[in-house]
């Protein structure tokens, strides 16, 4: 969390939330965070610099997520040519880069957006749920894109995946030393015998 001034920013991995606030805040040692892990939900409490002010504009979220505006304008007509260069023969640097990027909220994509769109999941219930978590689940799936990749071709991707890790030494081990295994094969849960009186 990062705040100052009007400036609210926030990161969660893969999340991130940049907020134009209505007033100022300022970092005081009061400020608070809390997260609720069975709903989901961050809460922040930040100080209003200037205690009891009313902060308009609250709901409008495109109106927070919006970038603030620049302060210095810039002549829509602009000489070109000779002033352009200083005496030092350096352009310039008048203006700073602007890193922001445009934020919008989330929404869901329509239907011909997603075509051709894959089904997944028990029952074949599920599809767009991997194209918004590819970066996180980039280290849990094998098959890239399963949003758009035939059952088909799913299931050659992993029949794949599943011979190039296959190690043939690591069941070896199994097959030779076999006293482990030996041993709950003969093992006899309690419950065989309260069976075999009953059957009998």
């Amino acid at each position: 969390v990062y705040f100052e001034g009007v400036d609210f920013k926030f990161y969660a991995k893969p999340y991130f939330l940049r907020l134009t606030l209505p007033g100022r805040v300022v970092e005081n040692g009061i400020e608070q965070g809390s997260y609720d892990t069975d709903k989901g939900i961050f809460t922040i409490r930040l100080p209003k610099e200037t205690p009891g002010q009313h902060f308009e504009g609250l709901n409008m979220l495109t109106a927070l997520l919006a970038p603030r505006k620049s302060r210095t304008a810039k002549p829509l007509v602009e000489e070109i040519g000779a002033s352009e260069v200083s005496e030092g023969g350096v352009e310039d640097e008048d203006e700073e880069f602007n890193w922001e990027i445009e934020q919008s909220p989330y929404e869901e994509a329509s239907e011909s957006a997603l075509n051709p769109r894959y089904c997944y999941g028990f029952g074949n219930l599920r599809s767009g749920v991997f194209q918004r978590l590819q970066d996180e689940l980039s280290d849990v799936i094998d098959v890239k894109d399963p949003d758009f990749t035939p059952a088909a071709e799913r299931r050659q991707k992993r029949l794949a995946a599943e011979l190039a890790k296959f190690d043939p030494d690591h069941y070896l081990a199994d097959f030779f030393e076999d006293e482990a295994v030996e041993q709950v094969l003969k093992y006899n849960p309690w419950w065989t015998d309260i069976y075999s009186e009953m059957m009998a």
